[in-house]
């Protein structure tokens, strides 16, 4: 049975919140749990769902309903929030191992209104591994945790082939995709960790000119080794910033229900403060968005929050997740 939550919190906040509005909402949707790579901190493990991409009319049904109530209707979350339009963000695992699947997906979503954008390992984006269609995708984010083979390898971001995307390949896939999305927004999503918060980035990030660069403090998994305090991810933050880069900082606490995810089997789920684990809804397809959503929580505050970093103005706020 679902964990019963209390749904958008903050109801009573709205008066509040309007002042500032956003100019996007965007809806994680963790499309497959399959991923190439073994990141040792990877929090998007479910067991080997049922994961709903494997029928075309259920893929369907999911985006009509998300469409219908986030984009056409004018649900409380809307009226809260403000904001103008919806992405869906597709991530994984890794969401290109899907092929033709996850290719049929995001077309999908873009005829029903959504703006559209995916977090990636970046390995099938070369060597015509795998092709987008064209002009299908907004924004891509490609995940990127270190400039040292020896540490990528450590953190377990390598196939079974020994094949780790290098910065010279990060770059090669930016550049090979802006020939095929037009108007391509660009991200690199870095965890934090332990291996990694003494390393510079400035070079790199500079270098490849991408619009957000989103440094997340590791979430705690299994592998306690590779937790950092507070401080030492402050003090990641605080040697890159000043310095004209695009850096866009989320801690534990900023992190925790303040993104609105489904998971591989269509539900809604939540990593709730103070708790071990997910809470799930009943599937989407099954029950609506509404009834779904109001048996996860979300912060809507602190979803707001993670766009309007204040006294840090080298911190872009354009609203790229």
């Amino acid at each position: 049975m679902p964990t019963k939550t209390h749904g958008v919190a903050n109801a009573n906040a709205t008066n509040r919140m309007t002042s500032s509005q956003l100019n996007e909402l965007v809806i994680n949707w963790h499309i497959t749990e399959a991923c190439n790579y073994n990141c040792t901190y990877c929090f998007a493990k479910w067991g080997k769902p049922n994961e709903l991409h494997r029928s075309l009319s259920s893929i369907e049904q999911l985006l009509d309903k998300l469409a219908n109530y986030f984009i056409h209707g004018n649900p409380e979350i809307k009226r809260m929030l403000g904001y103008q339009d919806v992405r869906l963000n597709f991530a994984g695992g890794e969401p290109i191992m899907l092929g033709s699947a996850f290719s049929t997906a995001l077309v999908m979503a873009k005829q029903k209104g959504f703006q559209t954008s995916i977090i990636t390992n970046g390995s099938y984006l070369l060597r015509r591994r795998f092709e987008l269609p064209v002009n299908a995708l907004d924004m891509i984010g490609i995940s990127f945790d270190s400039q040292h083979s020896s540490v990528r390898r450590e953190l377990g971001r390598i196939d079974r082939k020994g094949n780790s995307l290098n910065e010279d390949e990060l770059q090669l896939a930016l550049q090979l995709l802006s020939h095929t999305q037009k108007g391509l927004k660009t991200k690199i999503n870095t965890v934090v960790n332990a291996l990694n918060w003494e390393e510079d980035f400035t070079h790199l990030i500079s270098s490849i000119a991408v619009d957000k660069w989103k440094v997340l403090q590791v979430m705690p998994t299994d592998k306690h080794e590779l937790l950092i305090s507070d401080d030492q991810f402050r003090r990641f933050v605080e040697k890159h910033s000043g310095k004209g880069l695009p850096i866009s900082p989320e801690s534990n606490n900023t992190m925790t229900e303040s993104y609105l995810m489904i998971d591989p089997n269509g539900r809604f789920y939540q990593n709730n403060n103070g708790m071990s684990g997910y809470s799930y809804s009943e599937r989407i397809i099954d029950v609506g968005v509404e009834a779904a959503l109001s048996q996860v929580n979300l912060n809507c505050n602190r979803f707001k929050s993670r766009y309007h970093v204040k006294n840090m103005s080298n911190i872009s706020d354009e609203v790229l997740i």
